[in-house]
Parts: structure tokens; C-alpha cells; sequence
């Protein structure tokens, strides 16, 4: 990760609350020097009014302050709109995995456990202003697709009127006609004065035609000869400059089999509105045309109208629209990735340090019991100390399970057996594992996202499902895995969890679209839910298609 430049435009603002100013004297001074500007509070009211005032991009924040605590004041600043998105880092010697937890649930985004280790502090501070940047350009970039998507829909609109005030001129010329020709028919006398009428208004006609913004032709059917063009066809296919005579108008079609698909369509059922078609232009130039063609009579002979309307911008709007989606997907399953190995360098070193760090300390207890002798107090404390320590290592261990449990290196199937036994332990809701077909050998990526799926599915079941038990069923074939989680709780109405932006839903749905899976949801109303994971094992789990930095 690339330092922050001390001569950009704006330097990132970082907020320090602590009542300790000695304790920061080393802090200030290093990120100072790599190029932040540095805001100092000494109480939780102080930062709330400089936090209000300066918009930090991060707020490095005490526990223990007079006044208001640091994780009130977290929630304070969480519940003010203006300072909602700031990150907040606890600094504090408060370890435990309850203090842990309040400080996530205020709204805290990492800690850094007293004394500081700048070098680590430096690390999470440069990871989450980098974050906060990414979604910051994410949220911009939305925004823009919006934008683009509303001019569309739009142009669309006024592409839709435009179309229908013409056909409603056509039909409405098509029945003063009809009316011509009954007058003709029935007073013979008047035939001169009503065919005079008739050469007007087929000049008003053409006119109109003519000045029409819309390409109109007439082709011969079925063999395709151009019997007439207006001036806005001619230069749509750019005949306008002495190119040559209009002839056929297969000659314009990419493909003319699209041109023999669209005649049989007329031929069955007379019409057809707002079809594609990809055409080319006299001097090779290729175009998107929106056509709408209605079979009739030209010269007494069957004759098709066609109408083509230039939709090339909007469908490069519509490819790059595709493409933004893409890297978009692409983005998020490279930051998933990310946030699976930072879990994973996380919880090895908790496992690996900490854990040693305690082991010997459980150790050095038990030597200093041994030369205690006989004083019954020492003795006593020594064991307080030692079932201290030993709690302290389950707390440990168990932390770096719930960051990625070890287990997942053993495969997935030992991964979901510990996620079964910890979801029966924390809730108290009977689950059973149910494996069949034998354990599949997945790459890491892919068995990680079964894991994080079953995970959320578990935790969904625990908090809002009011269930009395559930079941995790993984059903390996030769060609295909399924994953089912089912419970039998209150349920509840998938089409109204979609409209609701459920992002444990769509978190769930976007992991296993990342490994080639197909994610189904059977729930309603008191009918308990259950989610069904389809993943091929050709091309989808056996790849590991993880992006790469």
C-alpha cells in the first residue's frame, strides 16, 4: 500500500482522542511525518465537537477518557448523519472479547490494543483510509450509472412518443384515404375533383415523410427491393453523398439471415415493433437500428413500411453499462478476497503469538506454584492465576476461530462440523450435518465461500428465525455440489426481502455466483426457509476463480 503523499491537495485528516497526551507524543509524530494532518481531543465531548467540525477521514479513540467513555462516544458520532462514515479505531487496553464486542456494536471499526505498536497502527490506519476511498469512488460511480441510466430511459420515453404521434399521423392519413377512395366509388362524377384531391394529399403525405425524423422506406416483399426511402434513411445508411442508387435492402443487414427471420415474422403475423437489427452502412460503417415494419400494398403488389430509428449510442451505453457491472463484481469479489486473507493473517497471528505468549505464561504459573511451598494464599492465587490464563487462551482460540477457523484447513466438511457445534452452543437451537456422497475436495477459495454461506445462513437462523432446530445437508455428485440449510422458524417473504435490500441475502447470492454456484431461496410466511446452493463441479468449484491483485 502506497504511503500518503504530504504535497497532495488534501491530506487525510485524522482525529486523536485520548486524555493521555503523553500517549500519543510517538503517534502524532509518525503520522506526521508520513504526510497526515493530525487533530488532538482530550474527552469524548472534545472529539465529538472536532469530529462535527473538521470531518477527519479516521478518529483514532481512547476507552477510558473522563466525561463520556470512548464507546459512547462512538455511538454519538455513529448517530449524527454528518459524522456516520467516519472509521473509528479503539485504542485501548481493554482486550476482552466482551469490551471487543461493545466497541464493534458502537460502531468502532478495528482496535489496537496499549501500549501501541506504531507499525501495526500505521498498517490499520493506511487499510482503512484505503477503504474508505474505494467506497467513496464506488458510491460515485453508482451515482453515475444512475444518471446514465435515467437519460436512457428518457431518450427511450421520448423515442416511444415520437414513434406513436408518427403511427398515429399514418393511421390517421391511412383512413382520409380509405374515405377518398369510398367518395370516388360512389360519385363517378366527381372523379377528377376527387383524384386531384387524392394527388394532394399524397404530396402532404410524402412531405411529411420526407421531413419525417424518422427512416422510413418501402421494400418489395418478400425479395427485399427498396421501392422508396425518405431523405433520413438515405443518410442513415449513408447514401447522402453520391455513394450510389438504393437497390436491396439485404445489402444493409450484418446478417441477412436476421432480414429473412424478421419477412417470416411479417409473413405469419403481419407486423412487428422495436426489433434490433444490426446493419451497415454503404461505406462499411456498422449501426445499431431499432425497426418497426407492418406488411400493406405499394403499386397494387405486397409491399413491407419499415421505420429505423439509430440506436447505436445507447447500446454502447447498454455494453458499457454491462462492462461497469462487471468490474464492479469484479471489485467486489478482489475486496472479499482481501478481507478472507487479512481474516485468515489475523487470526494465525492471534493463534500463533498470543496463543505462545499465553502457553509460556501458563507454564511460568505453573513453575511459580511449584516453588511456592507451603503458603496456602500463594498456592491459591497461583491457581486463580492459572485458570486466569487458561480461560484467557479459550478466548484466544476461540476469537481466532469466529476470524477463520482452523478447521478450514483440514476441509470443508471438519470447517462446517465446528460452525454446526458453535451455532448449537451460542443458541441453543438443535442442527444437525448431514454429508453425503463423501467430502469434496474444493480449492480454498471455494471452500471458504461454502463456509462464509453457511456461516450467514446460521447466523440468520439464530437471530430472526425463531426456529427449534435446523439442519446443514452437503451432497457431492460427480458433476455438481449442493449445499442445503433449512429451518423450521416464522419464515418469510423473499420477493419483500429483495425489494428491502437484504445484503445478507445478496452477500450470500454474490459468494457463490464468485465459484459458479446458483443460490435458491424456498421460504414463506410460517413456513420455515430453507436456502439451496447448486455449484457445478466442471468449470465452477473445481476452479478457483478468485481474482487476482
Amino acid at each position: 500500500m502506497n504511503e500518503p503523499n504530504p504535497d497532495s491537495r488534501e491530506r487525510p485528516t485524522i482525529l486523536i482522542a485520548d486524555d493521555t497526551p503523553a500517549n500519543f507524543g510517538v503517534v502524532v509524530e509518525t503520522l506526521t511525518d508520513r504526510g497526515y494532518r493530525v487533530l488532538i481531543a482530550l474527552d469524548g465531548e472534545e472529539a465529538l465537537e472536532r469530529a462535527l467540525f473538521s470531518a477527519p477521514d479516521l478518529i483514532l479513540l481512547d476507552v477510558k477518557m473522563p466525561g463520556i467513555d470512548g464507546f459512547e462516544t462512538c455511538r454519538r458520532l455513529k448517530a449524527d448523519p454528518r459524522t456516520r462514515d467516519i472509521a473509528v479505531i479503539f485504542m485501548t487496553s481493554l482486550t476482552g472479547a466482551e469490551d471487543m464486542v461493545e466497541g464493534f456494536s458502537a460502531g468502532g471499526v478495528d482496535y489496537v490494543a496499549k501500549p501501541v505498536r506504531v507499525n501495526e497502527m500505521m498498517a490499520r490506519i493506511e487499510t482503512h483510509l484505503a477503504l474508505r476511498v474505494m467506497h467513496r469512488q464506488l458510491v460515485a460511480q453508482n451515482r453515475q450509472l444512475l444518471n446514465e441510466v435515467a437519460v436512457r430511459l428518457q431518450a427511450e420515453a421520448e423515442l416511444s412518443r415520437a414513434r406513436d404521434a408518427l403511427e398515429a399521423k399514418v393511421e390517421q392519413r391511412t383512413r382520409q384515404l380509405e374515405e377518398s377512395n369510398a367518395r370516388l366509388s360512389a360519385q363517378v362524377d366527381e372523379r377528377r375533383r376527387a383524384e386531384a384531391k387524392l394527388l394532394a394529399s399524397e404530396g402532404r403525405f410524402r412531405s411529411i415523410v420526407e421531413t419525417s425524423p424518422i427512416a422510413l422506406c418501402i421494400t418489395s416483399m418478400p425479395d427485399g427491393v427498396i421501392l422508396y426511402a425518405n431523405e433520413p434513411l438515405r443518410k442513415l445508411v449513408g447514401l447522402d453523398a453520391g455513394v450510389g442508387t438504393l437497390s436491396n435492402i439485404v445489402d444493409f443487414y450484418v446478417d441477412a439471415a436476421d432480414r429473412d427471420r424478421l419477412v417470416s415474422h411479417l409473413c405469419t403475423e403481419g407486423s412487428f415493433n422495436n426489433s434490433e437489427v444490426h446493419m451497415r452502412r454503404a461505406d462499411g460503417s456498422r449501426f445499431w437500428a431499432m425497426a418497426t415494419a407492418r406488411v400493406a400494398t405499394f403499386a397494387d403488389a405486397p409491399a413491407i413500411y419499415v421505420g429505423l430509428s439509430d440506436i447505436t449510442s445507447r447500446k454502447r451505453i447498454e455494453q458499457e453499462l454491462f462492462e461497469s457491472r462487471n468490474q464492479l463484481r469484479e471489485l467486489s469479489a478482489y475486496m472479499e478476497a482481501i478481507r478472507e486473507e487479512e481474516r485468515k493473517r489475523i487470526a494465525m497471528e492471534i493463534h500463533d503469538e498470543l496463543g505462545q505468549l499465553l502457553t509460556a505464561l501458563k507454564m511460568d504459573v505453573s513453575l511459580l506454584k511449584m516453588r511456592l511451598g507451603t503458603d496456602p494464599d500463594a498456592m491459591r492465587k497461583a491457581d486463580d492465576m492459572r485458570e486466569l490464563v487458561e480461560r484467557t487462551i479459550w478466548m484466544v482460540r476461540n476469537v481466532a476461530n469466529h476470524l477463520r477457523p482452523v478447521a478450514l484447513n483440514y476441509g470443508v466438511v471438519s470447517a462446517l462440523e465446528w460452525l454446526v457445534e458453535d451455532f448449537m452452543r451460542r443458541h441453543g437451537i438443535p442442527c444437525q450435518l448431514h454429508i453425503n456422497g463423501g467430502e469434496p475436495v474444493l480449492p480454498e477459495a471455494s471452500a471458504t465461500a461454502v463456509f462464509r454461506i453457511v456461516q450467514a445462513s446460521l447466523t440468520n437462523v439464530g437471530r430472526h428465525a425463531q426456529a427449534t432446530r435446523a439442519d446443514v445437508t452437503l451432497t457431492r455428485t460427480a458433476s455438481a455440489l449442493d449445499l442445503h440449510v433449512s429451518d423450521d422458524g416464522c419464515g418469510f417473504d423473499p420477493a419483500v426481502a429483495r425489494t428491502g435490500y437484504s445484503y445478507g441475502l445478496l452477500g450470500m447470492q454474490e459468494r457463490a455466483r464468485l465459484i459458479g454456484g446458483a443460490m435458491t431461496i424456498d421460504s414463506a410466511q410460517g413456513m420455515g426457509t430453507a436456502i439451496s446452493i447448486h455449484i457445478p463441479l466442471t468449470g465452477g468449484a473445481e476452479n478457483d476463480r478468485r481474482p487476482h491483485c
